[in-house]
């Protein structure tokens, strides 16, 4: 017994990796195990205790173990597996991988272990089965091949009138008379393809039904396809992250581009659509996208009964996946069916297809999609994002002279857009200018705003536009964000391109420069009124007189005045004008370089000895250089720097970032010089460790060692006979 375990003890030593040189102890990485394996030599006696953990089959020869794990063990050959393979069988190349349990994509048989996977694809294959040789084309026509439509070569089968078997791509009959095209078969499977349907089918397509990700053809069990709803099995066109699979029927069908075609599929029903002619159903049919009667014309119908959807012929090419639309520039519209929502031009509530921006939750009917717009040439009737019902081409003479446009609130005189039992008119070229139902503003960055028409009647009031101040007709529109009460003119809502916007350094916004406001504001600095050539910020309601900025200049040099002109609080309240005239009007406030009337109560730049005035607007062109910093100079606290178009926040802390990286590199040499000290120290230690783990491994294969023989001298208590008969 003691020679017997004495035997055993060496062979669980080799197992249990007692190496007898430093090479072998330091092992090597495999990159599906997260510790070192070594190469040891196994026992007979122990065949029936191990078995490898990437075939699963038992373990002789040469094997690679784990000698932290104890249970991880390879044969050598599945431990020189190659890590990434490619595979007729699949497009994407394959990553060899170690799973619990899975289905092999070709042979359909369950298997645990090594598998080499397509992540992506949800694709896995046996080692045995990735393996397999495969066939090399020479020509057309040849007796034996390999295609990625089948796992097992396929042979030419030449026509037969007895065997009448489905094409597994095209479902027509592969041999009806000796005239019919070649084909390829496997008999074992029962598969059977035309050449020239093995020759046509894409390997990979993108379909308008699943637009997040392409579809890859690959040989499934059975499952249901997304498009007409039935059971199937074989090939299929899928998404392995989005579990989402079309039969190849399906997927290959024609589309609304397909001239001629009897039986297409389209985006707006998930099922194949045929032709019919519109008498077979007579008047109770109706088209889903113009919701007219199918008449006349043509039409295509779901052939199940229960879904009543019909398309005309022409809307069929009309409804298109995807569009760009005036109503909505910002992004394209997508056309998505079975929704239940508010158009947001007629404000109709709508069960049904629609066109959808999911990301600014902006959705249109189809029949608005589909009515003409302003874009459409010598259009007598319109659909304008300003009003639910269509607009008419009208004229003056018909209606009056009392006729005023929404948009700019003149009256109408040219041809002009309406609907007059709204009494809602707008001239031509300002429905071009007002083209887009919402908006994003940079002034109101918390919501967008909607193009919004004027209240009822009981609620008429005057607005006040939150960027110009001014109060405007009841009547008019405006971009209105309806939480907020916040109210944008048509004008003010365009960018203003004349100066460009500045960051101020005690504000997180860019403010815009202000020409003027047909109301006054209070300046955040000097808390006096500000209405003409200021900044501002109008979201957070921050305003700042250009001279309250520190790098202003004081005294500037003007081309239409000789001497400096200085800034000085408006010299017509303590200098020029009489006490009993402080309170005039403003109408006797006049600028000397724009010789128009200006805000009495600001700031301007005056030279005393010519009583020369400038109001800050008409001086800004000598302002603005000293307001430009630029990145390598140091600003002072209070500066402002100009934005360029596009320009982050993370650009504006560039120049304080250089400043910490070049103070950084200092920290990082003189720490480069502790960690070349600690290294040595490091190198030490691990040499250290390395002994010890050494230590540990001896420790742990003694301990296996006695368990085993616990286990023996039981079994020779329990039995002695047969322990006895275990002896050679």
């Amino acid at each position: 017994m003691d020679e017997i375990f004495m035997a055993i003890e060496k062979s669980c030593k080799e197992v249990a990796l007692e190496w007898s040189t430093k090479e072998k102890m330091r092992g090597f990485d495999h990159f599906l195990h997260e510790h070192p394996l070594n190469f040891c030599d196994t026992h007979s006696l122990l065949k029936e205790f191990l078995n490898c953990s990437g075939c699963g089959e038992g373990l002789s020869g040469l094997i690679c173990a784990c000698s932290t794990c104890y249970n991880f063990f390879l044969h050598k050959s599945c431990a020189e597996l190659p890590r990434e393979i490619q595979n007729f069988f699949h497009p994407c190349p394959l990553l060899l991988n170690i799973l619990n349990s899975y289905t092999c994509n070709a042979c359909f048989k369950e298997g645990s272990g090594f598998t080499y996977r397509c992540v992506k694809c949800d694709f896995d294959m046996h080692v045995k089965c990735a393996q397999r040789p495969t066939i090399q084309s020479q020509g057309d026509e040849e007796e034996l091949i390999q295609h990625f439509t089948h796992w097992h070569p396929l042979k030419l089968v030449p026509p037969n009138n007895h065997l009448e078997v489905g094409c597994a791509i095209c479902n027509k009959l592969c041999f009806v008379n000796a005239s019919d095209t070649s084909a390829y078969g496997c008999q074992d499977c029962n598969f059977y393809v035309h050449h020239s349907c093995m020759i046509d089918i894409p390997r990979q397509i993108n379909h308008f039904f699943h637009r997040s990700c392409p579809l890859v053809l690959l040989t499934k069990k059975p499952y249901q396809c997304e498009g007409c709803d039935e059971a199937s099995s074989g090939l299929a066109f899928c998404c392995g992250k989005c579990k989402f699979q079309l039969d190849v029927k399906c997927a290959l069908l024609p589309t609304v581009e397909s001239k001629d075609a009897e039986k297409i599929q389209h985006p707006a029903h998930k099922h194949p659509l045929a032709l019919h002619e519109s008498k077979e159903f007579g008047t109770e049919v109706r088209c889903r996208a113009c919701g007219e009667h199918c008449l006349l014309d043509p039409c295509f119908g779901c052939s199940k009964i229960s879904c009543t959807f019909f398309l005309h012929r022409k809307c069929v090419v009309e409804l298109q996946p995807e569009i760009h639309h005036p109503f909505h520039s910002l992004h394209p519209l997508t056309l998505l069916r079975d929704l239940s929502y508010q158009c947001k031009v007629c404000y109709e509530d709508v069960l049904g297809l629609a066109y959808c921006c999911v990301q600014c939750k902006f959705q249109l009917d189809v029949k608005c999609t589909l009515f003409p717009t302003i874009e459409s040439k010598d259009a007598d009737k319109i659909l304008h994002c300003a009003h639910k019902h269509p607009l008419a081409l009208c004229d003056s003479k018909e209606l009056g002279d009392e006729v005023r446009c929404r948009a700019c609130a003149k009256s109408c005189f040219a041809p002009f857009f309406g609907c007059t039992e709204c009494n809602f008119f707008l001239h031509r070229s300002c429905a071009v200018k007002v083209q887009e139902k919402e908006i994003h503003h940079p002034f109101h960055p918390l919501h967008a705003l909607t193009l919004s028409s004027p209240l009822p009647l009981p609620h008429h009031k005057a607005f006040q536009c939150s960027s110009c101040l001014g109060l405007d007709d009841w009547f008019l529109l405006r971009y209105r964000c309806a939480k907020c009460d916040f109210e944008l003119h048509i004008d003010c809502s365009k960018p203003k391109v004349t100066i460009p916007d500045f960051k101020y350094e005690r504000h997180i916004h860019y403010l815009s420069y202000f020409d003027n406001t047909l109301a006054p504001v209070e300046c955040n600095i000097c808390h006096e009124h500000a209405q003409t050539g200021f900044f501002r910020c109008v979201a957070c309601a921050f305003n700042i007189h250009i001279y309250c900025i520190r790098s202003t200049p004081k005294t500037i040099k003007h081309q239409r005045h000789l001497h400096p002109l200085t800034v000085t609080k408006s010299p017509f309240q303590y200098e020029m004008i009489s006490s009993e005239h402080a309170n005039c009007s403003n109408d006797e406030f006049y600028c000397d370089v724009c010789e128009k009337r200006r805000y009495k109560f600001e700031s301007v730049y005056y030279c005393p000895e010519c009583k020369f005035i400038a109001e800050v607007r008409c001086v800004i062109s000598e302002l603005l250089p000293s307001l430009t910093i630029s990145e390598e100079q140091t600003t002072e606290k209070g500066t402002v720097g100009s934005r360029n178009e596009g320009s982050s926040a993370v650009e504006e802390t560039i120049g304080n970032l250089n400043d910490q990286i070049a103070k950084s590199k200092q920290e990082r040499k003189a720490l480069k010089k502790e960690v070349e000290k600690h290294r040595e120290i490091l190198k030490g230690l691990e040499e250290e460790l390395e002994q010890k783990n050494w230590e540990v491994r001896k420790l742990k294969t003694d301990c296996f060692l006695y368990k085993y023989r616990l286990s023996l001298d039981m079994k020779g208590h329990e039995n002695p006979t047969k322990a006895s008969a275990d002896l050679p």
